[in-house]
Parts: structure tokens; sequence; C-alpha cells
């Protein structure tokens, strides 16, 4: 399936139909395909770093990342959908549901509006991220400081590694973080994009378009079975 994702390059951008509608299922499986291999590139990043004599500032309770719009393409979120939605996962389901609501409130319109951007005006969508990372509103996702779904978070979340300090973590820092550069995953991860986005399409997400994490895991899950 992966190989036929990639094989037309209109997949990706929306401009060729895939033969077949991917599930939901099938496109959180390449997702989680995905991310083993970004796991292990950041595991060699680590082993890099350490021997350049370098610290990763990242801990436990450090969550200015957590406060950035995670826009991701539909295998990611269908990913996080399907695990919360296994029984031994109630107790994060549960938060999620009740912390959502006041994330879409405070989100209001600006993750519609940061698709549109992603779409009509790319030039503009870093500075439009970072406006929205400016405002400072945490992730639904986010319970006192830890991530709820950690196992299954998208690829930019694994990716966020700030060296030595954290003092530059946040969108008005006079400077950006220092983050180490590790060409073989960030060739990895480019190239991943193109089938996270042929199987988007696949799974009928919306056309060339990002979405907030947050709103389509709600979208995703199952709803909410009524008491009794």
């Amino acid at each position: 399936l992966i190989q036929e994702l990639v094989s037309n390059p209109g997949y990706a951008t929306g401009g060729a139909k895939f033969p077949r509608r991917v599930s939901l299922d099938e496109a959180g499986r390449i997702a989680g395909r995905v991310q083993d291999e970004v796991d292990r590139g950041v595991a060699q990043r680590e082993a890099m770093i350490a021997g350049q004599g370098w610290a990763l500032a990242c801990k436990p309770g450090c969550n200015t990342c957590c406060e950035e719009p995670i826009m991701v393409y539909r295998p990611e979120a269908a990913r996080v959908a399907r695990w919360l939605d296994r029984p031994e996962n109630a107790e994060a389901r549960a938060a999620f549901r009740a912390a959502y609501p006041a994330w879409r409130d405070r989100q209001g319109d600006t993750p519609a509006r940061l698709s549109a951007t992603f779409v009509n005006h790319p030039d503009r969508y870093v500075d439009a991220h970072k406006a929205a990372w400016g405002r400072r509103i945490l992730c639904a996702f986010n319970v006192d400081g830890a991530c709820s779904i950690y196992p299954v978070r998208p690829t930019v979340c694994r990716l966020a590694h700030a060296l030595d300090t954290a003092e530059h973590c946040h969108a008005g820092a006079a400077q950006p973080a220092h983050r180490a550069t590790f060409v073989p995953l960030d060739q990895f991860v480019a190239r991943t994009r193109t089938l996270l986005a042929a199987a988007h399409h696949a799974a009928r997400g919306p056309k060339a378009r990002v979405e907030a994490l947050c709103a389509v895991v709600y979208e995703l899950l199952p709803p909410k079975p009524y008491p009794g």
C-alpha cells in the first residue's frame, strides 16, 4: 500500500485520485510505521548529540512546545483516535473529552485559518503558525504538563528537541532555540510528508490541507455512549 501511495505525485497533492479508499485504520497504521522509523532516527540523533558534548534541554514538565498549534495530515490523527478508543486508554480519552471544549473555544477560528493559509498562502504559513503559538494555548492532550498520548504523538512532537537550554523555546524569543540537525532524519521526515499527504487524500481528508490534531481526533473518536 505504501508503494502504491507514493507511486504517483498527484496522490500527495490531491491532483490525482487514489484508486480506492484507504480506511482510517490503514492510514493510522501507515502513520505508525513512519513514527517508528522517526523514533529510530531520533535515537541516532541523540547519540550524535551526546558524542558532540551537547545536552538535551527537554525534560518532563517542559511543555512550551505543547502551546504550538499541532497541524497534521489525517493518518496521524487517525492513529491517535484509534489508540484513545482502546479500553485501556479510557482515562486519557475522558481527559481529552473534558479538555477539548475549552481548547476549541480558546482557539476559535485559528485552526481553520492556519489550514487555509497552508493551502492558499504557504509563504505566510510559518509566520501565521508563530502568531498562533504566541497565544500560548496549551494542547488539549497535555495533562498536568505531560502528554497523555505520548506513545502515538505526531511526528512533529517527536522532533522538537532543544540543546543546552529551553529558555528560547517560545514564540516571542529574541533568538530561536538551538536545535541539532541530523540530515538523514531531516530527509526522511521530508519524504514521509508526501506519503502521509497521499494517505490523507486516500482516506478522504480535505484536499491539500493539514488539520488541527485535537479537532480531527475529536471528530474521529466514536460518539460518547449514553449512560445506562
